[in-house]
């Protein structure tokens, strides 16, 4: 699964997959998202769906620091990004514009297709943004295993939310401008790491003389053994 951007009918994808897993009494189910470097929350909550045991939050909180500034004129398609943000944020106790639609909203699992056996998701330093949301939400479930390196994503939160193009106005220089700060968990504690594996797995020198895939074959290996993971201590309860 290497992006959650639009444009790649990963509804279609999802609901194909997971129906075949249905028909086919699939136990076992590796996500390997290790280069996948976000896209569309949207994508990313419909796979949770799919997998996830109970009803989740996608954040405890999003917000803008400010709805305008004089430098949107160097954003691109500024209008249209002013009226998204005068349409989805207010303004609360706090200062700030607060995206409430997902602070308030819980998604609810899968009825249909909902996959109950067990799920192995292979992580890794390039993933970031929606992925590290969809990992951070399902790991604490007693049948779901992260297996890899740290996720380059925030664990705490991010700010890839609503990221227009800007461009600077002397040397033309290019570059995306979040207008959003994501906490995906209040609770957690605010280290600046990424989502830390339950089961750790680097490369080694066996490994790489080898060209093995040394996660999948740590994955592989969990499957075969059979082992049913113990159940979790849960990190929080925000989500």
């Amino acid at each position: 699964m290497n992006t959650f951007e639009h444009g790649n009918h990963l509804r279609r994808f999802f609901r194909r997959s997971f129906r075949t897993l249905s028909e086919k009494h699939v136990q076992n189910l590796v996500i390997d998202v290790r280069v996948n470097g976000g896209g569309d929350a949207t994508n990313s909550t419909l796979l949770t769906r799919y997998i996830i045991d109970k009803d989740f939050k996608v954040a405890d909180s999003l917000y803008a620091l400010r709805r305008h500034s004089k430098y949107d004129k160097y954003i691109e398609n500024s209008f249209l990004y002013r009226l998204l943000m005068d349409v989805v944020s207010s303004r609360r106790s706090d200062g700030k514009y607060h995206f409430g639609y997902f602070e308030r909203h819980y998604f609810s699992p899968k009825k249909n297709n909902h996959f109950k056996g067990k799920t192995y998701i292979l992580t890794g330093g390039n993933s970031f943004s929606a992925t590290t949301l969809f990992v951070s939400c399902i790991m604490q479930q007693d049948n779901v295993t992260v297996i890899g390196e740290e996720t380059g994503g925030g664990a705490y939160g991010n700010t890839a939310w609503l990221i227009p193009d800007a461009t600077l106005p002397e040397t033309k220089v290019r570059f995306r401008l979040p207008l959003f700060r994501l906490v995906i968990d209040k609770n957690y504690p605010k280290t600046g790491r990424g989502v830390i594996p339950e089961v750790e797995s680097k490369p080694t020198v066996d490994a790489i003389r080898r060209s093995v895939d040394f996660k999948l074959e740590k994955a592989m290996e969990l499957i075969k053994a059979g082992s049913q993971p113990a159940p979790k201590e849960k990190i929080s309860n925000a989500n």
